[in-house]
């Protein structure tokens, strides 16, 4: 069985604990979201419907990149405003792909997975932003567990984890980076994974992502929220890109 080492620091106080990898199931980071009414503009954050009845999403524009959340998902999603050919606004994700259409006229376009042609939605009403609740370590802590179980699983390798503890309001999102380095994992050919050794999540300036096919690098710019943590298709590539 391969196991999993986590190296915790904690900021601010520079103490480390070290603890063997358990297996523990994936929990959903969307559990923990705040409720908070947008303050900027009464469309700040909003529930959108798809025409084909497939489900719903909040796009929340408070705070830059926007995020859209999938109702039930387990990412959220940043979004760059960026003008589209033709007139309106595209929404792209931080692989450029995009994922949202406003045409000059008010009307919305989503482009999902499982609709890549693009399928209409329309304006529920306002929404609550997405910010996560506070966390403290020890929750950081058994993320961190699950992370390096499904690493070690995935790369059949002994991985170790390098990891920051923040202050409470800034763990969610290293926790939320942690979830989304599996997602990614789990999605990515497995011979990229095979020499997979140390994942390092830790805090800077803006979203980043490293592998050099041994050691995964990760940064988070917790003062951003979601947005401040790269995507799981970002991570993916990454991945992909380094393990060739």
């Amino acid at each position: 069985m391969f196991r999993g080492i986590i190296a915790l620091f904690v900021a601010g106080v520079g103490a480390w604990a070290l603890m063997a990898a358990e297996g523990v199931g994936q929990s959903n980071p969307f559990r923990q979201l705040l409720g908070r009414e947008a303050e900027q503009r009464v469309d700040a954050s909003v529930w959108f419907e798809r025409a084909d009845g497939r489900g719903r999403f909040i796009l929340d524009r408070s705070m830059r990149p926007a995020l859209l959340w999938p109702e039930g998902g387990r990412e959220v999603i940043a979004l760059y405003r960026s003008p589209a050919s033709g007139g309106g606004v595209v929404w792209l994700t931080d692989t450029d792909r995009a994922l949202l259409r406003e045409t000059n006229l008010g009307g919305w376009t989503y482009f999902p997975d499982d609709a890549r042609d693009g399928v209409i939605v329309e304006p529920l009403g306002r929404a609550r932003t997405l910010v996560a609740a506070p966390t403290g370590a020890e929750e950081l802590q058994a993320a961190a567990r699950d992370m390096v179980d499904v690493l070690a699983r995935v790369s059949r390798n002994d991985v170790s984890a390098e990891l920051t503890s923040l202050t409470p309001d800034q763990n969610p999102y290293i926790i939320d980076a942690m979830l989304m380095t599996v997602i990614a994992a789990e999605a990515a050919p497995r011979r990229v994974m095979r020499d997979l050794d140390v994942v390092r999540i830790g805090v800077g300036e803006r979203p980043r992502v490293s592998y050099d096919g041994r050691t995964l690098d990760i940064s988070v710019a917790t003062q951003m929220g979601y947005g401040g943590r790269p995507s799981s298709d970002f991570i993916r590539r990454a991945l992909e890109a380094g393990g060739r």
